[in-house]
């Protein structure tokens, strides 16, 4: 035979070729095409490898089903995982991407795979990760036909090129962790895969080891969460003992490399990783086995940075699952956070608690209720020990890292930071001369806000026991450990139920949110539930009227907060002295839902710090964020020096770091004591906001919700169809709708349905209270609602579908006191207010998120009581101490006009920028007669302009008539359907703004820039009317757009009310600060208003149970 391995390979194609031909020329096929492909493919790769001199196994799969866990075939070489070959039918080729239903998902599960072969034995393509490498080989002829004579010299060249190639492969060795970490999560989700399906037998053995899990341990984990914690603890188990030595990842000798130490992963690996249970998840197991053993530790850990494994996690998670990532809130803290936090502590430990070396001192327990993979108490530890090194020697950092290592507890409930904090903490006890702990380092894979006396039921069989032990270690620190420091940065994600699977959610909050059942029996022998701690943040609230705002006390991080508060001064021993700092959230400093959690933490601590870091991205006021998140921050600090004053509230203290993200970060790393920062003092009542105590005048005014007692949320469909630019289209949806077929699904998925309104339910009549049919009981062709304007944005008016089927919130006291003479006020009266008019009016009735698109709340003002407008929503006695002061009647429209003046001025959020960050409006209201009367002038004139001319409409003037501008149409926009708009655009040299193929002169800046607190109002009503719109979409019917365009002489309606504005600003601006100069009246010499005016006559003045929530849904805070 010719030693020219070309020449050789060809004649093992050809006879490959042969009995193909011979195979399919049969009539009947015994297992199926793929099956029938096995042996000559085996024959010929075990061929190739001899000529590559290479010795390999391969290793075939029975098909029990299409969707198989593994592909076909599998080849190791000297024992190695070296690739696979996936087999399909010929004539399907060998490029997965064009593949179809069960073969498509199966390409979405094996493209993780980093060495797979796709061939359908006459087609071969060689695939990494899901790119393709190289060209696919094609045969000149079909094989399964024609034989040898399909196979040319250069087909066999090429394919031997492609089977050296695949054949030689070698894991690309990453050489950063974040590499690394971004190599290992699609495999890891690739296990992860295998598992479900696996699950999916109840007789498996997986399904075994998982029912077995579930039965001793975690009794609330589903199959969707046992998989991501198998697929997870084996991924970081195996890591972890490549990382204490293992250069052979078997199973039984990294269990015993990593026995030392880390005994629960020891036994996880153990449990999870047995010969029986993996057989069925062969290939992800060898992988990552193959993988991880390539890895080279001393390249990962000379990565050049100071501690290359601080961000891996969080890398891996980004890669592995999103969604987890941002469910979990593992955002790691940028160092210089920490490093504030501890050496702010620090300083607290040493010259309040006579812990000279803080975190290393033997009388301080530290503990990290969530603590991902460590960093916040290696920096602690290092803190302390660089303090005795420096001031005492460096031969004292072995008895204060063994301090250390005894002291400070972590808990984690994610298995991979887990298993990485276990070894950063190891490494770091052991590098400083330390002595661990017996049981290892003192971080614990558990869930924080589970029961602090929750058990584990039965007997743990043997293999279970040292995780039954960490179990029981990590209740004992919760039940009996007295801590005096608790530090980090718990999650925080507000939880929102997802309305299709309402009744398989499981509500996050556990003990602290719930409480749990004491063993003890009442008369009616039921179990007397233990009252759940988050009560005494809610309780407060009914009192206050504020338990409308209570559902955003539902977060991650108000639970770590109660949790942290309970363990650190009410555990156990009362009346004990202790330190917490969080970075969490901001959102308790001002929100009023947290004005119970502000009122125990000041009844808690002696002294509390907010450095605020501000990171809004989402409000009014965007600023950057020290986190890769758009939730704005703060850190807090808050200690008790001896025991609990609840009878004294706290001194709080106020800083805030602005600027870019690398001017805070520069700015923290520089603080080193709380004399490095200026503090402002807060108030200190109970319940105030955690902001500083202005030094103005404005604090002393009125609040706009003490002068106008009624306020309301504004409608809320919780679908987006209902809404339109114009009735046609509305009109197309319904009947769309309604003619769908009735199949399951179909006429559901169209609606969208929620909770609270289903296709198949009737609902009352909003005019007359009768009940409507269910929306599957329409007959095809029945008739169309009538559409009615609708305030959807400010100054965007649209039309809305306002069916009580249709619409989930629709404010039945907002809209029987609807009328041609109402006019209400929109603003945010619980958030922070932005650039812009700081209120807008409108005559229609208001969508809940009018004001700017988002932040809805109960943040519409009425005008009137009722709709014959006889009854103002007014504090009684207001307008008649104004009265008796100006000597004439004020009228209810010249109040509601003045204040208006007041807000619709963009200088008053200028003026005030500071004192809005605490929410909610207040009104300079002048004492001066001629002045008031101005300002009532020139806001009846803004109340007209911005209701399109409906209300307050001036003598002469026709109710709807917009006042001409300076904007004229140049070039009218074509109303063909091919020549709908898909873009606008704006020249501020020649003050154009074009519209698909319309032109639109003399726009001026302001004009089109016009912000209502960072709505931009032409660019917002805009981008609604674009070919595929804005904003989100609820349902299919989303898609029926206008077809043609029909909206000029709206949009010039909006360009000359804004033109009319602006053209009102240098009056209003300078009357605005003619009023700021004069004498005001104070909201002392004003009545409050009583608990029956904050209410009308329809809606039920008594909260709604503080633990049914959900069924509020405005916005958060």
């Amino acid at each position: 035979m010719s030693s020219n391995p070309e020449i050789q390979f060809l004649s093992h194609l050809q006879d490959y070729a042969k009995d193909l031909t011979t195979k399919f020329s049969l009539s009947a096929v015994s297992f199926g095409a793929e099956d029938e492909l096995k042996s000559p493919i085996e024959n010929l790769l075990k061929s190739a490898a001899n000529i590559l001199n290479l010795s390999i196994v391969v290793v075939t799969e029975v098909r029990e089903k299409v969707l198989s866990g593994r592909p076909d075939m599998g080849i190791t070489i000297n024992g190695l995982l070296m690739g696979h070959i996936e087999l399909k039918a010929p004539g399907k080729g060998a490029d997965p991407n064009k593949l179809k239903g069960d073969d498509k998902q199966q390409w979405e599960k094996f493209k993780s795979l980093p060495n797979v072969i796709y061939t359908d034995g006459n087609s071969w393509g060689l695939y990494r990760t899901g790119e393709k490498v190289g060209k696919t080989i094609k045969f000149s002829g079909y094989i399964t036909a024609k034989g040898a004579s399909a196979i040319t010299a250069q087909n066999a060249n090429d394919l031997l090129i492609l089977l050296r190639d695949f054949l030689n492969w070698q894991p690309i060795v990453p050489s950063t962790p974040k590499a690394l970490a971004e190599m290992l999560a699609p495999i890891c989700r690739l296990l992860r895969k295998d598992f479900l399906t696996a699950l999916e037998d109840p007789e498996s053995n997986l399904s075994q080891v998982a029912k077995d899990w579930r039965h001793y341990l975690f009794p609330d984990a589903d199959n969707q969460k046992f998989a991501d914690a198998y697929a997870q603890t084996l991924t970081y188990a195996l890591l972890l003992a490549r990382f204490s030595g293992a250069d052979d990842l078997s199973l039984p000798q990294a269990v015993k490399t990593i026995r030392t130490g880390h005994n629960l992963l020891a036994d996880a690996l153990k449990i999870l990783g047995d010969e029986a249970a993996r057989e069925q998840i062969e290939v992800s197991v060898n992988l990552l086995e193959r993988i991880i053993a390539a890895i080279d530790i001393t390249a990962l850990n000379k990565d050049g940075s100071e501690d290359p494994w601080l961000y891996f996690y969080e890398d891996f998670l980004a890669k592995y699952d999103p969604k987890m990532r941002k469910e979990r809130g593992v955002y790691y803290t940028p160092i210089p956070v920490i490093k504030t936090q501890v050496r702010l502590v620090a300083e607290l430990l040493a010259e309040h608690f006579d812990a000279e070396f803080s975190f290393v001192d033997d009388k301080v327990i530290t503990l990290d209720p969530a603590c991902g993979t460590g960093t916040y108490i290696l920096t602690a530890i290092k803190h302390g020990v660089d303090q005795i090194s420096n001031l005492r020697g460096k031969g004292m950092k072995v008895s204060a890292a063994t301090n250390a290592a005894a002291n400070i507890h972590a808990f984690e409930i994610l298995v991979g930071p887990y298993a990485v904090a276990h070894l950063r903490l190891t490494q770091q006890i052991l590098s400083e001369g330390g002595t661990l702990p017996e049981n290892g380092v003192h971080v614990y894979l558990s869930d924080t806000l589970e029961s602090p006396y929750a058990k584990l039921s039965g007997n743990l069989p043997l293999i279970y026991k040292s995780l039954g032990q960490e179990y029981k270690r990590a209740q004992k620190i919760k039940q009996n450990t007295p801590v005096m420091v608790c530090l980090g940065n718990p999650p925080y994600n507000r939880q929102t139920i997802d309305e299709d699977d309402l009744m398989n959610q499981k509500r996050k909050g556990g003990w602290v949110r719930f409480g749990d059942d004491e063993q003890k029996i009442d008369e009616n022998e039921q179990l007397i539930k233990k009252r759940p701690i988050l009560e005494d943040f809610l309780e407060p609230l009914t009192a206050m009227g504020y338990g409308v705002h209570a559902k955003n006390l539902y977060n991650d991080y108000v639970y770590f907060w109660r949790w942290a508060l309970w363990k650190v001064f009410e555990a156990n021993t009362e009346n004990r002295a202790g330190i917490i700092s969080f970075i969490t959230a901001s959102s308790y400093l001002r929100g009023p839902g947290f004005a119970g959690m502000r009122k125990v933490m000041r009844q808690t601590f002696d002294e509390l710090w907010i450095i605020d870091l501000e990171g809004d991205n989402l409000g009014a006021r965007k600023t950057e964020n020290v986190f890769a998140i758009q939730t704005p921050v703060a850190i807090a600090i808050g200690v008790c020096y001896n025991k609990p004053q609840p009878e004294v509230p706290a001194k709080v203290h106020f800083t805030r770091i602005d600027g870019t993200t690398e001017e805070k970060l520069a700015s923290l790393e520089n603080i080193h004591s709380f004399q490095d920062l200026q503090w402002r003092e807060c108030a200190n009542n109970w319940t105030d906001l955690f902001l500083p105590v202005s030094d103005t005048d404005y604090g002393n005014w009125a609040k706009l919700t003490d002068l106008f007692p009624w306020q309301s949320g504004g409608v809320q469909f919780k679908r987006t169809w209902t809404i339109g630019e114009n009735k046609e289209v509305l009109n197309e949806r319904w009947q769309t709708l309604i003619n769908a077929s009735k199949s399951p699904g179909i006429q559901k998925k169209l609606f969208k349905e929620t909770r609270d309104r289903k296709i198949t339910k009737q609902y009352k009549s909003l005019e007359d209270g009768t009940l409507l049919p269910p929306i599957t009981n329409l007959l095809p062709k029945s008739p169309s609602l009538e559409p009615i304007r609708y305030a959807y944005r400010s100054f965007d008016r649209q039309w809305a579908l306002l069916d009580n089927r249709l619409c989930d919130y629709a404010k039945p006291g907002l809209l029987r006191y609807h009328s041609d003479k109402q006019v209400y006020m929109t603003s945010l009266l619980t958030n922070v207010l932005g650039n812009g008019l700081s209120a807008v009016a409108t005559s229609l009735i208001p969508d809940l998120d009018h004001f700017r698109g988002s932040f809805g709340a109960k943040h519409i003002i009425p005008l009137w009581r009722n709709s014959e407008a006889t009854e103002p929503n007014i504090t009684n006695g207001v307008l008649e101490i104004l009265s008796n002061k100006f000597n004439y009647n004020i009228s209810p429209e010249d109040f509601f006009a003045y204040c208006y003046g007041i807000l619709a001025t963009p200088k008053y959020v200028k003026e005030f920028w500071n004192e809005l960050e605490t929410p909610g409006p207040r009104i300079s209201i002048t004492k001066n007669r001629d002045l008031f009367i101005k300002v009532v002038e020139i806001g009846r004139t803004l109340v007209w302009l911005h209701t399109y001319c409906e209300r307050f409409v001036p003598s002469g003037k026709k109710p709807g008539k917009i006042p001409v501008g300076r904007v004229r149409c140049q070039k009218g926009i074509p109303n063909t359907v091919n020549d709908y708009p898909t873009e606008f655009s704006y020249d501020v040299g020649t003050q154009e703004l074009k519209v698909g193929l319309g032109v639109f002169e003399n726009v001026r800046p302001e004009v089109y820039n016009f912000s209502v607190s960072g709505l931009e109002v032409v660019k917002s009503w805009l981008a609604y009317r674009m070919r595929d719109g804005a904003g989100k979409k609820s349902s299919p019917l989303d898609d029926i757009r206008p077809q043609t365009w029909q909206f000029d002489l709206e949009l010039l309606d909006l360009l000359w009310v804004l033109d009319a504005t602006v053209d009102l600003y240098p009056s209003l601006s300078s009357l605005f600060d003619e009023v700021i100069k004069s004498q005001l009246f104070t909201s002392a010499e004003f009545p409050q208003p009583t608990e029956l005016e904050k209410f009308n006559s329809l809606e039920v003045q008594s909260e709604l149970p503080l633990l049914n929530l959900e069924e509020i849904d405005e916005e958060d805070e």
